[in-house]
C-alpha cells in the first residue's frame, strides 16, 4: 500500500495559526486567553490549554494562515518539542506548570488540561526540552 507523506523527513505535526501576546519560541507551551487569543500562564494544571507551539518548518500541515496580527502556529496533534521543566518518564502525561511556557508531569490530571504524552525521559529537574505527541491523554 503506498502512502502519501507531505514530507516524511522533517514533518511532524498538524498546526494551526492563532493571534498571540508576544512572538513565542517552538517548545513554548500556550493558553487561550490575554490581550489576543493565546498566551502563556503560571497556572497548574490550567485548562484553558490551547498547546505547543510549532514552526512552520516542522509542520506537516498548517491551518488559518490569514490569521491577523501577530500569529504563533500551535501544534494540535503529532510530534513537537516541548519546553518541560522536572522530571518525566517516555509515556508521562504532560500539563501547564507554574513556569510560564512550560510543561510538567501531571500528577493530578485534570480534563482539558493534559498537552500529551512524553516522547522521551527527561532525568532532570531543570528547565529543558524533549519530544512529545501532542493530543495523546
Amino acid at each position: 500500500m503506498k502512502t502519501n507523506h507531505l514530507s516524511s523527513a522533517i514533518a511532524s505535526d498538524l498546526a494551526e495559526f492563532y493571534s498571540a501576546d508576544a512572538d513565542y519560541e517552538p517548545g513554548t507551551v500556550v493558553v487561550f486567553g490575554g490581550e489576543k487569543e493565546i498566551t502563556t500562564t503560571n497556572q497548574m494544571n490550567d485548562t484553558r490549554l490551547a498547546g505547543v507551539v510549532s514552526s512552520t518548518d516542522k509542520a506537516a500541515y498548517v491551518m488559518y494562515d490569514d490569521c491577523p496580527g501577530m500569529k504563533n502556529l500551535i501544534a494540535l496533534a503529532g510530534r513537537v518539542p516541548c519546553k518541560v521543566v522536572g522530571r518525566v518518564k517516555k509515556g508521562d502525561m504532560l500539563t501547564t506548570s507554574a513556569t510560564p511556557g512550560y510543561a510538567c508531569k501531571a500528577l493530578d490530571p485534570k480534563l482539558g488540561s493534559i498537552i500529551g504524552k512524553a516522547l522521551q525521559d527527561k532525568d532532570y529537574g531543570e528547565a529543558g526540552v524533549i519530544q512529545i505527541a501532542v493530543g495523546r491523554a
